[in-house]
């Protein structure tokens, strides 16, 4: 008996001693900081201090946890205890990721009953049930990990936020960050892990890159000339030239295996160095951001602990905000549209005015030293009561403004148009405001002048001048409203010297005119009432086709009602790699739907059949909505499934896919009840302004939030109820931002030239929340048009924006974009441009044609020149 008691007592101290070692080890590995955790909330100092205490104290928490560990043997321990909720996070996934390796090897995956779980949190509250559960971890991995993360480290899916995009990489201030910084906002998850794969494929390229003859070429040189200029490929350049200073005679797989880890860490210093949402989570403790490597051959990941230089990464704090410079790309005018109306909403909610920059002296050394590169120009009135960047809430460096009284133009040889032109072609600015405003003196003036026929020249001074301007307008309101008041004559003649400045600055000015006529420039009326402080939207010209002489297709799409399309069974792929794609996600979708689809094998071995672009902000991965092999397709998943701007991390990663694996198909796929929608909405009504990179996102989904939201105040009357007013508003707007993402995408050459050959087909559709269904949308509408529209840009600015034609080459109207003899493969629709032909059955590609003119030969050849040798270019590649 009390040989069996000692037993029992070694057996205690054993098991205790094998639980103290795992906790133990469990602090050093994964904790860092956590034993200081206390000394780095607020004071600077302390955090310099706690961080060395968290290094020097790794190494002995390592050796003693190692050795208890063996000491009481290689039975399971029992991690019941642990020092915080992000140690007890970060073991469960680990311990998930074991199991998952475990079934992978033994070709036992299995979903577990999921699916049926699925539905039921699907079809509970709309959708809303999967986001009620608290999410654990926020992961960021490559858009081809070749399974979903919640597969990969065993965990509930509702749990889980998934961020993808190729090369696990961001840069400061884009949508990765922004979706990161979303998830911060709305419920702040214990840890984020940044999850690199090994021989990751953009890793690899640039390894290539730099090791030239000494890494094997797996590639053909035409595209990896075409990779190599991939601004992605640049921003994981440093981590390949690290891991080579760190193995200068490494082979190319040691180099590779180094370099894919050194991204993971260039990844967490980017969003620790860029982010103050995320820098002051990790500092106080709230978030743990620790790296992991995963082989995708066998399905493992390797924790990697912090950052190794995470004390002084958390030493200064990013500003959080960002400034407008001359170094950021030009944004499109139907995004600083938005961002003008939001901005509106805000000043006259009395929201605004939280965006000042004054005092920041990081940010201010940057507006001063960087150039300027504002988003809209604004002609306004010289009238005090209307400071315009305050009522557009906007900072310096956002708006270019020209201001006199009477927001009026005199000549083409004034100054207003000439410094117009200088914001239009130096600075790259895409929208131009004609505000007037409620109450103007100088229209009141123009108005007296105009009852008691006075002549103005003889007014003193230049004032009378002024009036000449203006006069035409006072008389036209007068003459059409004689019975009216002179309030209500003051209210219309403020109209039409709006839309009468707009007309002078198309006619007068070659630049502004060229811009307008090729649909790069928005001219835009807005009148502010300076008592309500909103400002009344007026839109463009309304003989905007006549005054430039030319059908405006894509101007026509921006402005003319859009009907739910819902789901289509039109244009199901023109290829039939492409019919075969998308067949295959819409069966394995019902598979989804209908509770029968499985846990699958990765498959390293096959080609992506389709790209997906989805959101961050829902749950369920998107390998499981279409019941597919991870690895048939690439997922990238960023907040609102935008497509960002050009050159950022978001928009090259879809590039990068297309250019990589030329699957036949590229899919944006958003979601019928997304957060982001709402949020956007909240935007345009006056909510407080969100961080910057938040902001990223927002600007592109507000596009479609304030389309829809004026097309459903145009005809309010047709809406019963304010319920279902709302839901039109969210549903127009969910529609039409997929429609946006994928307008975006078309302006990428190496996708548009995809699209051209016959190569890609790029889909929309949308998941419903409540019960997982995809209900698929087809191609744009006007894809045709979005191709003409940007060929056309690209020729007449091929050397700039200073490149405008003469004005004589724009006298007579262009035919319509579609002549006989040009044919086009794209869908068409009842208000396609009149004249779209289907394409030869045997050729999938697109042709398009530059519209002629007769009286202008000249021009319009070397533009059908450029256009051929385009052509002739790519038929060559092919």
């Amino acid at each position: 008996q009390s040989s069996t008691a000692s037993r029992a007592d070694r057996n205690k101290m054993r098991d205790a001693a094998r639980a103290r070692g795992a906790r133990l080890l469990m602090a050093a590995l994964l904790t860092g900081a956590s034993i200081a955790r206390g000394g780095v909330a607020r004071d600077r100092h302390r955090r310099v201090d706690a961080g060395a205490a968290a290094a020097r104290s790794r190494s002995s928490l390592r050796s003693l946890g190692c050795a208890l560990m063996l000491r009481g043997g290689r039975s399971k321990a029992e991690p019941t205890v642990f020092n915080s909720e992000q140690d007890e996070i970060v073991w469960e996934m680990l311990q998930g990721n074991r199991e998952y390796v475990r079934q992978r090897k033994e070709a036992a995956l299995d979903n577990g009953g999921h699916s049926h779980e699925y539905l039921q949190y699907l079809q509970e509250d709309g959708g809303g049930a999967l986001r009620q559960v608290k999410v654990k971890a926020l992961i960021i991995s490559c858009a081809r990990s070749f399974a979903p993360m919640d597969h990969i480290f065993g965990a509930d899916p509702r749990a889980l936020l998934s961020v993808r995009v190729a090369g696990y990489t961001c840069s400061a201030a884009d949508s990765v960050i922004g979706s990161v910084e979303w998830a911060l906002s709305d419920r702040t998850p214990p840890v984020l892990i940044v999850v690199g794969n090994s021989r990751n494929d953009i890793v690899a390229t640039a390894v290539q890159h730099v090791m030239g003859g000494r890494a094997p070429h797996v590639l053909n040189e035409q595209l990896e000339k075409q990779l190599s200029d991939s601004s992605l490929l640049n921003l994981v350049m440093p981590a390949v030239h690290d891991a080579m200073q760190r193995r200068p005679r490494g082979t190319y797989e040691e180099v590779l295996a180094l370099a894919c880890e050194m991204n993971v860490w260039r990844t967490v210093e980017t969003l620790l160095a860029n982010s103050k949402a995320i820098n002051e989570s990790a500092a106080n403790g709230s978030l743990r951001v620790v790296g992991a490597l995963l082989d995708p051959s066998t399905g493992a990941v390797q924790l990697m602990g912090q950052h190794p230089s995470l004390a002084e990464l958390i030493k200064s704090t990013p500003s959080g905000d960002l400034v407008r410079t001359a170094d950021d790309a030009p944004v499109p005018a139907v995004e600083a549209a938005a961002m003008l109306y939001a901005g509106n909403s805000r000043y006259a909610s009395s929201k605004g005015g939280y965006n000042s920059i004054s005092g920041d002296e990081k940010l201010l050394c940057k507006l001063c030293e960087s150039g300027q590169n504002p988003v809209s120009v604004v002609v306004g009135c010289a009238d005090s009561r209307a400071p315009i960047e305050m009522l557009f809430d906007m900072r310096p460096g956002d708006l270019f403004v020209l201001r006199n009284a009477g927001n009026t133009c005199a000549s083409n040889k004034g100054s207003l148009i000439g410094s117009a032109e200088y914001s239009i072609t130096h600075l790259r600015t895409k929208v131009l405001v004609v505000m007037g405003h409620t109450k103007c003196g100088a229209v009141a003036a123009a108005i007296d002048a105009a009852h008691s026929n006075t002549d103005l020249s003889t007014v003193a001074g230049s004032i009378g001048y002024l009036l000449a301007d203006i006069i035409d307008s006072a008389k036209k309101a007068a003459a059409s409203s004689p019975g009216t008041g002179s309030a209500e004559q003051m209210m219309l003649a403020t109209r039409i010297n709006v839309f009468n400045t707009i007309e002078k600055l198309i006619l007068y000015s070659d630049i502004v005119y060229t811009g307008v006529k090729l649909e790069e420039l928005q001219v835009i009326g807005a009148m502010y009432d300076i008592y309500t402080g909103k400002i009344e939207w007026l839109g463009e010209h309304p003989q905007l086709e006549a005054l430039v002489g030319r059908p405006m297709p894509m101007h026509e799409w921006h402005n003319s009602p859009y009907l739910v399309r819902g789901a289509s069974n039109l244009n199901p792929g023109r290829s039939p790699a492409a019919a075969e794609a998308l067949a295959r996600l819409s069966n394995g979708n019902g598979r989804f739907v209908g509770g029968q689809w499985r846990y699958k094998r990765p498959r390293s071995d096959t080609a992506p059949s389709a790209i997906v672009l989805g959101g961050s902000e829902y749950r369920v991965p998107v390998e499981d909505l279409f019941d597919v092999d991870p690895g048939e397709i690439v997922v990238q998943r960023v907040l609102g499934s935008v497509a960002g701007m050009q050159e950022r991390v978001a928009f090259s990663s879809i590039e990068y896919a297309v250019a990589r694996w030329s699957p036949p198909v590229l899919l944006v796929l958003v979601e019928s009840a997304s957060p982001i929608i709402d949020a956007a909405l909240q935007q345009l009504r006056g909510q407080l302004l969100p961080r910057a990179p938040v902001r990223v996102v927002l600007n592109h989904v507000m596009v479609s939030a304030m389309r829809a939201t004026q097309e459903v105040e145009r005809e309010l009357d047709e809406v019963s109820t304010s319920a279902g007013k709302e839901l039109l508003v969210k549903q127009l707007a969910t529609e039409l931002n997929c429609f946006y993402s994928m307008e975006l995408l078309l302006r990428s050459p190496t996708i548009r030239e995809k699209v051209l050959a016959g190569e890609l087909e790029l889909h929309g559709a949308i998941m419903e929340s409540g019960t997982g269904r995809v209900c698929f949308l087809g191609e744009h509408p006007r894809q045709v048009d979005i191709i003409n529209t940007v060929l056309l840009q690209r020729s007449i600015y091929k050397d700039g924006p200073m490149a405008t034609l003469p004005r004589e080459v724009w006298d007579n109207p262009f035919q319509p974009l579609d002549k006989e003899g040009g044919s086009v493969a794209a869908p068409s629709s009842p208000s396609s441009t009149a004249g779209t032909k289907a394409a030869n059955p045997s050729s999938q590609g697109l042709e398009v044609n530059v519209p002629e003119t007769p009286s202008t030969a000249v021009a319009v050849d070397e533009i059908n020149e450029r256009l051929r040798q385009e052509r002739q270019s790519l038929a060559g590649r092919k």
